[in-house]
């Protein structure tokens, strides 16, 4: 059982790696100032909370960054948006096995926003 916890360390450590080298290759390196990381996501609540507020700075970044724009170019921006965080979905999908199976969640996830996002209209 303990050599179980310790794969899951060392897969969860070679990944990472991983993810941090794909993410050098964008020119993203990490910020090492822990006061902008959030101090514990192990427990599923305080991680529910963190990816609702991720998924709104992102919202908030894009709405703010698109109402600078000119007029009559303000969906052209907001097109570019969805492609560049899908793009960023797909990158960070791509980070883990293919047995866990995160690309068709992403995709349903996509959908299901996407599925929101068209009632309101």
């Amino acid at each position: 059982m303990c050599g179980d916890d310790d794969d899951h360390s060392h897969l969860d450590d070679d990944l990472f790696h991983h993810f941090l080298n794909s993410a050098e290759n964008f020119g993203v390196i990490p910020d090492q100032n822990p006061q902008h990381t959030p101090s514990d996501l192990t427990d599923n609540d305080a991680r529910a909370l963190y990816m609702e507020g991720l998924f709104k700075a992102g919202l908030t970044r894009a709405v703010n960054d698109a109402s600078n724009i000119h007029h009559g170019h303000k969906m052209d921006v907001v097109a570019g948006q969805a492609i560049a965080f899908a793009r960023l979905s797909g990158m960070l999908a791509a980070q883990l096995p293919p047995e866990s199976n995160l690309f068709h969640t992403v995709i349903s996830a996509l959908m299901e926003a996407h599925k929101q996002a068209s009632h309101h209209h």
